[in-house]
């Protein structure tokens, strides 16, 4: 009975399932390479068309079940308030003029609530004694400068602020999940007017080596990130991730993540030489865009070469992106001795550094600063 009905089945309908697979569910597309191969034994007897059906029936069942044996329940547990908006030049951000909060659980038990606050232009916080100082600080980067898991009081650029006192105003332009693409679209699309009394400006972008992997869209976040392309050694942002086309490389690059048995094959994390390019191509374009809207520009980096401990030999990966942030001021956090306990706050699937941490590097900030 099956047979007769897979017989009358059509190959291109699985082919149809095959596509439709891709986009949705790899167990979709395992089925229909499954029924391919039963259709053509049914039609030829032969047994090497069994054999490779008994394979991707194996691979479907192993890509169905063991995902539901590899969950581990963590005690610790977040829950948040944050909302967000999405601006059609720079993508996702936290909502303007807005208050949220993270509370962590502990067994059950609320051990630490974090408090953030985002001002008119999308950004967080930051206790500028005077506003609208000639003398700016930007720092750029991602939720390490963002202060992801830390209270507005606990960031480093609030620490930062803090020992500047009326010296210099200071910006936080970071957020979860960004790189640098997110700052050289807001400078490119005339979105910092929050700059417009800064006559000097000293940018301070910490990179770690993930943002390569979030320039190229290679992150399972940020699909409503700006994309840029390198072309005739030119780099131009190009629409979002989620835009179409490339959307639906985002949607097949997803669901590989979400299949056990094609994770193991395929590492869509893994980046290429031209994602290299890229970053490299943004940090230099951010450089020239403050230059051309700013007198005065200074850069500082600060690297972190085994960040979380998930990095080794970093700079041997590489080589020409730390050899241009080197050219500039830079500080490597791995050269300050900070405890172990302060580089991450020990929160499974967070990680991220403590208010300690932070404090200890705006001193090392403040002495190229001074």
């Amino acid at each position: 009975m099956f047979s007769k009905l897979l017989s009358k089945f059509r190959f291109k309908y699985l082919f149809i399932l095959f596509s439709l697979g891709l986009l949705i569910n790899f167990q979709l597309v395992f089925l229909s390479i499954l029924f391919i191969f039963l259709k053509i034994y049914l039609n030829t007897q032969k047994n090497i068309y069994l054999i490779f059906t008994y394979i991707f029936s194996t691979l479907l069942i192993f890509d169905f079940f063991v995902p539901m044996f590899m969950n581990e329940k963590s005690d610790y547990y977040t829950s948040s308030s944050i909302a967000y908006d999405v601006n059609k030049y720079y993508g996702y951000h936290p909502k303007v003029n807005s208050e949220f909060s993270d509370k962590i659980y502990f067994k059950e038990k609320l051990i630490k609530t974090n408090n953030y606050t985002i001002n008119k232009f999308g950004h967080r916080i930051v206790p500028n004694f005077y506003e609208k100082k000639e003398k700016c600080i930007i720092f750029n980067g991602g939720s390490f400068i963002f202060g992801q898991s830390l209270s507005d009081n606990e960031t480093l650029p609030y620490f930062v602020s803090l020992k500047l006192k009326t010296e210099a105003s200071v910006y936080n332009y970071a957020f979860n999940g960004y790189g640098p693409h997110q700052f050289l679209s807001k400078l490119e699309n005339k979105k910092i007017n929050e700059l417009t009394h800064c006559k000097s400006l000293i940018m301070i972008y910490m990179f770690i080596p993930d943002h390569v992997g979030r320039v190229a869209g290679r992150r399972s976040w940020g699909e409503d990130a700006p994309r840029y392309v390198l072309k005739n050694h030119k780099i131009t942002q190009k629409g979002f991730f989620s835009n179409y086309p490339y959307k639906i490389i985002m949607k097949i690059r997803k669901n590989i993540r979400n299949s056990k048995t094609i994770s193991l094959l395929y590492d869509v994390n893994n980046i290429t030489s031209k994602d290299k390019e890229i970053l490299l191509g943004i940090i230099k374009k951010i450089e020239a865009e403050t230059k051309k809207k700013f007198n005065n520009v200074k850069f500082i980096n600060i690297l972190w070469y085994q960040n979380l401990g998930l990095w080794k030999n970093e700079e041997l990966k590489f080589p020409e992106i730390y050899k241009y942030l080197k050219s500039k001021k830079y500080i490597v956090v791995d050269n300050l001795n900070i405890e172990q306990k302060f580089q991450r706050n020990g929160i499974p699937g967070d990680q991220h550094p403590t208010k300690e941490f932070n404090f200890i590097l705006s001193e090392e900030i403040l002495k190229i600063i001074k």
